[in-house]
């Protein structure tokens, strides 16, 4: 019978993410990105590949963690939101008028198959084949925007909904929407992307604005972030950020407040751990701990419009309104998972890293001699892990790690 040990990656990584706040002890630097109205930007399950927009202008790409910026072929149009799939190939930009789509990591852009409407959040499926979007109603396509299907039979009559977010694998969506009225009103709603579309309420909120909401891959939890409307101070859940977990017994709400109220982005890693909200009046916050407690990053003051993770939540990335483009990096320690196929292959796997790791094996840890496993891991799209399959012999016990090249 073979044994199987794996191991946290990295013998100099240990403890690097121990901390409380994952930025509280980093610095966030300035790209060369162009000082503008920047409105949007989103990354790549490894944070290498980013897409950002300008609203009231083009839409630019980034192939190296944002180090170097391309302006893209896309025409300069009232650009609100972007969305990328998991390698970064498949990208989406919605705008005041059309929904726009790049097949090949943003060189070339065509109109996607919506109709005309005053479009502004998108999100994406990990694969880039399944989309939702919020116009005067809400919109799903699970052709890369070749057709739409529209829930919302009410058109043109505004709905409310400012925020989206969709699982990895594009079964579950979460919505976010407007209420100004004096008692609690429906403000999160769920649902699966199917024909029979039907909303759980998963929250109410009363007086402020739901700006943003970011689902982990696997649809189980999201977090939302919320901003006063109208000089109306924000309820107890509407500050640093607002947790929610599915469970038969119903959502589950944690929070953790701050003093800031005017928050406009929120976005998370994959298993949902790391979060990092953004707020126009300079602040950006971080949580390690699922959104129980939140730290202060140590940054420029900015109107941050927009903010992106990566699937392990160590490469951070930041717009702002009139300023320019922030990054925030450690070095990851990701962990490795393994089980047994039903064609009894063993299963090895681990989140999606932002930076480079070769899965290595040992049979005796004395000798310190580690070699490749010399299989090319797969990507699962519904867990945004990488997966290495391996036969389950030879017998004996064997260990595995992760290290960089």
């Amino acid at each position: 019978m073979r044994t199987i040990y794996v191991a946290v990656v990295g013998w100099e990584l240990a403890g690097l993410l121990g901390g409380s706040h994952f930025c509280s002890a980093q610095e966030w630097t300035a790209t060369s990105a162009p000082v503008t109205n920047w409105s949007t930007i989103a990354s790549s399950a490894d944070g290498s590949n980013l897409v950002a927009a300008v609203r009231g202008g083009l839409i630019y790409t980034s192939t190296n963690s944002g180090s170097t910026w391309v302006a893209t072929s896309a025409p300069s149009n009232s650009w609100l939101s972007v969305a990328s799939s998991a390698d970064g190939a498949h990208l989406v930009a919605a705008s005041w008028g059309l929904i726009y789509a790049s097949a090949d990591s943003g060189s070339t852009w065509q109109p996607t198959g919506a109709r005309a409407d005053s479009w502004d959040p998108i999100a994406s499926s990990a694969d880039g084949t399944k989309l939702a979007a919020i116009g005067f109603g809400r919109a799903f396509s699970t052709n890369s925007g070749a057709t739409w299907t529209y829930l919302d039979s009410a058109f043109p009559v505004f709905t409310g909904f400012f925020s989206v977010s969709m699982s990895a694998d594009g079964t579950r969506v979460v919505f976010a929407r407007f209420d100004d009225s004096p008692v609690p009103g429906r403000s999160l709603f769920s649902g699966s992307l199917t024909s029979n579309w039907e909303d759980d309420i998963l929250a109410w909120f009363q007086g402020g604005l739901c700006t943003s909401v970011a689902m982990c891959a696997d649809g189980t939890r999201f977090a939302a972030v919320m901003t006063a409307y109208n000089g109306s101070p924000p309820g107890s859940t509407n500050c640093g950020g607002s947790l929610f977990t599915w469970s038969a017994a119903g959502p589950t709400v944690v929070t953790n407040c701050t003093s800031v109220s005017n928050w406009t982005s929120v976005a998370t890693s994959a298993d949902g751990m790391r979060l990092v909200a953004v707020a126009s009046g300079g602040a950006i916050y971080t949580s390690t701990d699922a959104g129980v407690t939140w730290g202060p990053a140590s940054v420029t003051n900015a109107s941050w419009v927009s903010v992106a993770s990566s699937a392990d939540g160590a490469k951070l990335v930041a717009a702002a309104k009139g300023g320019g483009i922030y990054t925030w990096q450690t070095v990851p320690a990701p962990v490795l998972n393994a089980t047994t196929s039903a064609d009894g292959l063993l299963v090895i796997s681990w989140t999606v890293p932002s930076m480079t790791f070769e899965l290595q094996e040992t049979s005796d840890l004395a000798t310190s001699h580690w070699t490749s496993v010399g299989v090319s891991p797969t990507l699962n799209y519904a867990t945004l892990q990488y997966q290495v399959a391996l036969p389950t012999q030879p017998q004996g016990t064997v260990f595995y790690r992760l290290a960089s090249p």
